[in-house]
């Protein structure tokens, strides 16, 4: 089954890897979200998608970002490596960010973002086993390459009081993926939108907050193929833990999500699995998702309360 998955897999349209915690890298979604909470921040984070596969899909993430004031705006360095098969087909991206940041009002702040990428994509066969019956097909044919292209995306987020929101654009141009010029190598245009709030529940004295409930949806689509993510998170202290269900629009298939995770001024960390509630039913033990993420903070929050009014989620 593992040699059948990767070679559809080098035939198929290039899809983006998927993620559960969207908020603890924002760069990952929307470019706009630079800066937005103000102090530099350094975050890294692994997935491991479908753990009882032979070779199962791992993404590693790093990036940084950090609120700059003479640019009226967040910069950020984003890098991804998605790994199909141990390695036989490894895509790396790097990914430089601006975020304008501004100020309407009091209230209400708007960003608008811009990134600038270089992929690299390869595939090396030697590793890959194929079944017998794809051997005489494909095997002959079948060879790696090392292909670098670039790529921009875009996207715009609003901040009003408790609520937060926004779109993105990736993949503008649609780039090659592989050196021909076949279709089903295209890293397609992906679009995505979401909204949410932080409500506050329970405060003590001096406005800290002590209990906190986060509702968000997140929708995805790129190609033809849809998601809705949509969940509730509970924020108590420096503790957080929520349950999201993602689905297509048709509710042919869902996914679970738990997470917890714990946070102070000086670092965060979460935890999140998905397992699965419906089809695709493949020949696999497990068809969830392992997923970490850790957080540096490497300054205090901005005293001022330019920064101190924006609200968005922090873990």
């Amino acid at each position: 089954m593992p040699g059948v998955l990767l070679v559809l897999s080098a035939m198929a349209v290039a899809q983006d890897p998927a993620s559960s915690q969207f908020y603890a890298n924002p760069l990952f979604m929307n470019p706009a979200m630079a800066g937005v909470e103000g102090p530099a921040k350094f975050y890294l984070g692994y997935r491991n998608q479908w753990p009882g596969a032979t070779d199962p899909y791992s993404t590693y993430q790093a990036s940084y970002e950090q609120f700059i004031e003479p640019l009226q705006g967040g910069i950020g360095i984003h890098v991804i490596n998605d790994r199909q098969g141990a390695g036989i087909f490894n895509t790396l991206s790097l990914d430089a960010i601006y975020a304008y940041h501004l100020r309407v009002s009091r209230d209400l702040m708007v960003t608008g973002g811009f990134q600038a990428s270089v992929g690299q994509r390869n595939m090396n066969p030697d590793g890959l086993v194929l079944p017998d019956e794809l051997e005489g097909a494909a095997g002959s044919t079948l060879q790696g390459y090392s292909y670098a292209y670039p790529d921009f995306s875009v996207g715009f987020g609003g901040f009003y009081k408790i609520f937060y929101g926004g779109v993105a654009v990736h993949h503008m141009l649609e780039p090659y993926t592989a050196p021909s010029d076949d279709p089903n190598t295209r890293l397609l245009r992906k679009y995505t939108a979401h909204i949410g709030a932080i409500i506050p529940v329970y405060e003590k004295r001096l406005g800290r907050e002590v209990l906190q409930l986060s509702p968000n949806l997140v929708f995805l689509q790129q190609d033809f193929y849809q998601q809705l993510n949509y969940g509730m998170e509970l924020l108590f202290r420096n503790l957080v833990g929520g349950i999201w269900l993602r689905q297509d629009l048709f509710f042919s298939y869902g996914t679970l999500i738990f997470s917890a995770g714990y946070g102070n001024e000086q670092f965060r960390v979460r935890y999140s699995y998905d397992t699965k509630l419906s089809p695709p039913d493949l020949h696999i033990p497990n068809l969830g998702a392992h997923e970490i993420s850790l957080v540096i903070i490497f300054e205090n929050l901005h005293k001022s309360m330019k920064r101190r009014a924006i609200k968005s989620p922090k873990i």
